[in-house]
């Protein structure tokens, strides 16, 4: 397995120090055909998929040179260690979100909608 990557920076709400909302519209502002139907919670758990393993360990191994040996379906592609990696950083990863969720649920909401509008707006809905 590559040696890890540099830690992303942590996740932090868009309000300003002195709590006044926050001055960037929402992508629905910007986008008024973003989520046709409304922002689903289909919507919101892809978003909260491509956040937990995009830019990752996931990545790194996908990124690596192709085998044929991936070509067999009766073979392992990922070790215990590789998948306990890939887990507990997806874990990390959620877990951001969540506190953001609680602790500042209007900046969650928007991180959440931008985040989908910019790679998973292909994904079945």
């Amino acid at each position: 397995m590559r040696p890890k990557r540099a830690k992303k920076r942590p996740l932090h709400p868009t309000t300003p120090v002195d709590g006044a909302a926050s001055p960037e519209p929402s992508i629905e502002e910007l986008y008024p055909d973003a989520f046709p139907g409304g922002f689903t919670l289909r919507d919101e758990a892809n978003a909260l998929v491509a956040w937990a393993f995009r830019n990752g360990p996931l990545e790194d191994l996908h990124a690596d040179k192709y085998s044929e040996l991936l070509e067999n379906h009766s073979l392992s592609r990922i070790t215990d260690a590789e998948m306990k990696v890939l887990m507990l950083n997806a874990c990390q990863r959620l877990e951001q979100l969540l506190r953001l969720k609680e602790s500042h649920p209007d900046d969650y909401a928007r991180q959440i909608r931008s985040y989908n509008f910019r790679y998973c707006r292909r994904w079945e809905r």
